[in-house]
């Protein structure tokens, strides 16, 4: 006999479809038989129903032989993660935090579902996924900005780790390189407000309707001719709030035209990378983790 808790990942869906993906070498004929032939039982009663849907803690039993569940489970070799371009950086069992390269879109969108970070994450975990829920990123980075991107593996760590974000018990550091020299250390505390037309954000110093708060640190690294690298730190996460922090400071980021970059000989896109998290995670059970990438391109 075998003895299955039901989780918060696989519930909501019908015995029939969980059946199917478990015993992932069988027919769905077969499946139906074995539940005509009551060797299914839930909570202590046999069930013959194929459309019961599945509850957090349901005690599943399952009265085959060893031999006869080995039949009809067929072991698949994990897929490498190279293999799919995907450069993961670290994985428990709750989440996987991958390196995005620039260019490439976080979420599916209008003009792009297949190449996306979510969509090849999704198939590299598709054993994770079911009909109520699919590894999802916790957070997002803009098409042409590279670095850590956090995917929660159940629908559990989901909510944890928006809830961590939430409370802000993760710290989330980039790198750019900005024009000028930027001599001294800041933060900017303001409001962002998007013009849907340009899909651009200014900021601006009072409050006013549709605006969110942003606040930003900023911190100088290195000077190199009339460009300086730059460590940002970010208090909130507002969609293009770094860009539009760096302009505003008067200090725009080498490549980023739409916020009063230019561009530089050989680099066609933004230079900002997130390079470093910092996740405290004991409140909510999990790991207390540091995590660095550098910078890596589509192409590699």
């Amino acid at each position: 006999m075998k003895q299955i808790i039901i989780t918060g990942n696989e519930s909501e869906q019908r015995l029939d479809r969980f059946l199917l993906k478990y015993f992932n070498n069988t027919t769905r004929s077969n499946i139906y038989k074995l539940i005509r032939k009551k060797v299914f039982k839930i909570n202590g009663k046999r069930i013959t129903q194929e459309d019961y849907f599945l509850k957090e803690a349901d005690v599943l039993d399952i009265f085959l032989s060893d031999e006869s569940m080995a039949a009809m489970m067929k072991v698949y070799e994990p897929i490498k993660p190279s293999k799919l371009g995907l450069d993961t950086v670290y994985e428990d069992d709750q989440i996987l935090v991958v390196n995005k390269p620039k260019g490439m879109l976080t979420h599916p969108d209008q003009t792009e579902y297949k190449n996306t970070l979510a969509t090849i994450v999704q198939f590299y975990l598709k054993d994770l996924s079911t009909p109520t829920f699919k590894p999802a990123p916790v957070h997002r980075l803009d098409k042409n900005t590279s670095g850590l991107v956090i995917f929660a593996k159940t629908y559990e760590a989901l909510k944890k780790y928006n809830a961590l974000m939430r409370e802000r018990n993760v710290e989330k550091y980039y790198i750019c390189v900005v024009h000028g020299r930027l001599k001294q250390s800041g933060e900017v505390k303001g409001y962002l407000v998007k013009d849907e037309y340009l899909n651009k954000v200014s900021i601006q110093d009072e409050d006013q309707d549709d605006a969110k708060y942003c606040h930003t640190k900023y911190k100088p690294l290195k000077a190199f001719g009339t460009y300086t690298l730059v460590e940002v730190q970010l208090m909130t996460g507002r969609s293009h709030q770094i860009r539009a922090t760096m302009q505003y400071i008067g200090h725009p980021i080498v490549g980023d035209l739409k916020y009063g970059g230019r561009r530089v000989a050989g680099n066609s896109n933004q230079l900002l990378h997130s390079n470093r998290l910092i996740v405290e995670g004991q409140r909510f059970e999990a790991p207390s983790i540091e995590i660095e990438a550098f910078i890596k391109s589509q192409s590699e």
